[in-house]
């Protein structure tokens, strides 16, 4: 009995503090954890095609104890619903954590809202959109308003620039530039712009713009510009109703003419023959080359880093102290923190989530953890956690010339050949 209990004693005890006998290493080892909380509920849980349990309405998550560690094929499904599924390490000590999982319903249904669409720009809750007759319409609140006519649209609209839910700024291929008032339906030509006007931002119910590389400001109500700095510089930015400059190898403060400069920062990286971008993305600061290499302003030692080096077309959508940069191949995330999700670094730094042979043309999040995207114009959907394998899906659309999902009703819109589309509340 002595001998017995010597034998089983300390398995007992190593058993209870969550010690295994792992047999191929034929060895006690410590065991590490499974952590997953998926949307919607009812979904079931699989580790290496064993059933484990079942996600309730109360409970959305699951959590698996005492596995030895090892690679394993994690699934989680539902029926009517897409899986998801990845193989992730188990490690001594800890719990592995898949916390962000929505199962996308397999039939995804698009609701017509208007055919022979040209274009369409979204605002929050509104959607301005172009017909093939050069027709200019409203669809908000799911109504569809006529704005402007045949005859009253200006021709060749390249783009469109929100000044509020009421006033925007129509850009024409040759230059001319209108302001529309959209409750009264009327438009008025904007005649200190021309095709040389660059860069417009708003600023206090008033337009700041570049042209020659000087700075104006402009009430386009009154249409009368003013002068804010007639020294040159390469590409400026509003942060908070500032003007901060990129002029040679010095960021800059502006003011007005009637008082100094201010000098921020030093840019190391100039290059007097490269052309620059300076913008704020979740209040942090960047400057962009070329469209392709991306520098980052560290506030730590004020000096700017090179964080990405792209082909050509770098591009941004940000999200909550994330930001997705893509080019017409690769993706890349940058959180703006640090977080606890293990396929998570350090903030600040870069992850390479995905690289394509076919052409990325656009790309919007959804949440802070999935985002829709178009490959050579066909639509997908797909995860951040690049962990294995991108769960990702086509939502079977191949002529997608944009997109725009708005997080506050979950909708998500495309225009397919000439046809303005809706899917209702895309994820929870």
């Amino acid at each position: 009995m002595v001998i017995i209990f010597l034998i089983i004693g300390p398995s007992i005890i190593m058993y209870s503090q969550g010690y295994r006998f792992d047999t191929k290493k034929f060895q006690f080892v410590e065991t590490g954890g499974l952590y997953i909380k998926a949307f919607p509920e009812e979904a079931q849980l699989y580790i290496n095609d064993k059933y484990i349990n079942e996600t309730s309405f109360f409970t959305k998550d699951i959590l698996v104890q005492n596995l030895l560690p090892d690679n394993y094929n994690i699934r989680v499904e539902k029926d009517g619903y897409r899986s998801w599924e990845k193989n992730l390490e188990i490690e001594s000590k800890k719990v592995t954590e898949a916390k962000y999982i929505i199962l996308f319903n397999e039939n995804i249904i698009f609701n017509s809202i208007e055919n022979n669409v040209s274009s369409f720009y979204p605002n929050d809750n509104q959607i301005l959109f172009l017909n093939n007759s050069n027709e200019l319409l409203l669809y908000q609140s799911g109504e569809i308003e006529k704005i402007l006519s045949t005859t009253q649209s200006p021709d060749n609209i390249e783009n469109i620039l929100f000044l509020s839910n009421e006033n925007i700024i129509i850009k024409t291929t040759t230059g001319l530039y209108y302001l529309l008032d959209i409750p009264n339906k009327k438009t008025k030509l904007i005649r200190s712009f021309n095709i040389d006007t660059k860069n417009i931002q708003s600023r206090d119910n008033k337009l700041v713009y570049q042209f020659n590389n000087s700075i104006y400001e402009i009430d386009v109500k009154k249409d009368s510009p003013k002068l804010i700095s007639r020294n040159k510089v390469d590409a400026f930015t509003i942060d908070n109703d500032s003007i901060i400059a990129l002029r040679g190898n010095q960021v800059i403060k502006l003011y007005d003419l009637t008082r100094a400069e201010e000098l921020l920062y030093p840019f190391e990286y100039y290059d007097k023959n490269s052309n620059y971008q300076i913008v704020f993305i979740e209040k942090e600061l960047f400057i962009i080359e070329d469209n392709k290499n991306l520098y980052f302003l560290n506030k730590e030692n004020n000096s700017f880093e090179n964080k990405i080096n792209a082909q050509s077309g770098l591009r941004y959508t940000p999200f909550f102290n994330k930001i997705l940069f893509y080019d017409d191949n690769n993706i890349w995330l940058m959180p703006l923190k640090r977080y606890e999700s293990p396929f998570f670094k350090d903030a600040y730094s870069i992850i390479n989530i995905a690289s394509f042979d076919k052409k990325i043309d656009i790309i919007k999040w959804l949440n802070g953890d999935y985002f829709v995207f178009t490959l050579d114009k066909k639509i997908y959907i797909s995860e951040i956690d690049n962990r294995d394998n991108l769960n990702m899906f086509d939502l079977d659309k191949n002529n997608v010339s944009n997109l725009f999902f708005n997080g506050n009703t979950k909708k998500l819109y495309i225009l397919n050949d000439d046809e303005l589309l809706e899917i209702e509340k895309l994820i929870p």
